[in-house]
């Protein structure tokens, strides 16, 4: 959308300067130099130089926030292909009609324009191993929690980089390239890292040659790998059980969260279109916006569910296969049946020390 007639350039610019009760009145010094800020900012839209004419538009809400003035930075934004910061200037003129400003002609436009740039939004949905506890997630060197990217976060389009790691996994990294209009799902494989050395690692065991004479003995070096191996099973089963109650409990919460935005949107449409079952149907005004919520609501709540159960099932399997484990398990035998010779040499004896 572009807004270069001068009759909708005139029509915003006199709606940026309705007063806020929130915040303390510019004196006219400032609220000069906030008009011209603005001025400026409509000559830069009219060339096209969208960079130069969101600063000028910042300049004036730090003296006064309008929606007039946050319709337009979100305008910019959207053109220098910011449509993350675009979206959050839509959101906050929203915002500010929710509290009382008045400014009709903004609100007419803005909820095709923030439909528009929801539309162009691209969105990165992480599918996580379940077996993975506590991974930390970065994009583009950025901190995300793991419960907001299984849910589907919004990136502006262009070049990103991920990255995910974890305790015990090699990571994952991968180069994306996201256009406009963009829902991509990218499962997480993440394969288990080599504990730090090895059987090739170990020093040649030095001692007594052992030889042994009716039952099948179990080898020192066996007894040593069969202990271990019955530790690391159970270790992995304890992480599976801790990383499926982390999941249960963080999208369980998630859930509780989009239930408290499925109960606002819904008490905004009854106000809306009071006694109205089809008010969604063909929206209008704040309850077009009201219903946008409540969709997307809805949707985060049923994969929060979905999410949430996976979770506490695969705690439930990790915890009978750790007492599984634990119980049934064979332990090594410390010692073999039958008869073992031993060379012994030392000072002043040689000979064969023999045991049953």
């Amino acid at each position: 959308m572009t807004f270069r007639t001068p009759s909708l350039a005139l029509l915003l610019a006199a709606v940026a300067w309705v007063p806020r009760t929130a915040q303390a009145e510019p004196n006219p010094a400032e609220i000069s130099d906030a008009k011209h800020a603005f001025e400026s900012a409509l000559t830069a839209e009219a060339e096209s130089r969208w960079a130069d004419a969101a600063q000028k538009l910042r300049e004036a809400i730090a003296v006064k926030d309008t929606p007039g003035l946050r319709f337009h930075l979100a305008h910019c934004e959207t053109e220098l292909g910011h449509l993350v910061a675009a979206l959050a200037e839509y959101d906050r003129a929203q915002e500010l009609l929710r509290q009382g400003v008045k400014a009709p002609d903004v609100q007419k436009l803005l909820g095709p324009a923030r439909a528009e740039v929801l539309q162009k939004l691209p969105r990165l949905t992480l599918e996580l191993p379940t077996d993975v506890q506590v991974p930390l997630i970065a994009i583009d060197q950025r901190p995300y929690p793991a419960s907001e990217l299984a849910l589907g976060v919004p990136l502006d389009p262009g070049p990103h980089e991920l990255r995910v790691q974890a305790a015990g996994r090699r990571p994952f990294e991968r180069a994306l390239d996201l256009k406009e209009g963009d829902r991509i799902t990218l499962p997480v494989v993440m394969a288990v890292a080599a504990p730090p050395g090895g059987p090739s690692d170990a020093p040649a065991a030095k001692g007594p040659v052992q030889v042994s004479v009716g039952s099948a003995p179990v080898a020192p070096g066996d007894q040593r790998r069969a202990s271990p191996a019955k530790l690391y099973l159970m270790i992995g089963e304890s992480v599976l059980t801790a990383a499926g109650l982390g999941v249960g409990i963080g999208f369980a919460v998630a859930k509780g969260s989009a239930t408290e935005r499925i109960d606002s949107a819904q008490a905004r449409i009854d106000s809306g279109a009071p006694g109205n079952p089809a008010a969604c149907s063909m929206p209008e005004g704040e309850v077009a916006y009201a219903c946008d919520d409540l969709t997307t609501a809805l949707t985060d709540h049923e994969r929060a569910s979905n999410l949430s159960t996976v979770g506490f099932v695969t705690a439930g399997v990790g915890a009978a296969a750790l007492l599984t484990t634990w119980i049934f398990y064979p332990s090594p035998r410390a010692r073999a049946a039958g008869l073992s010779m031993t060379p012994v040499a030392g000072l002043g004896r040689v000979g064969v020390v023999g045991r049953f």
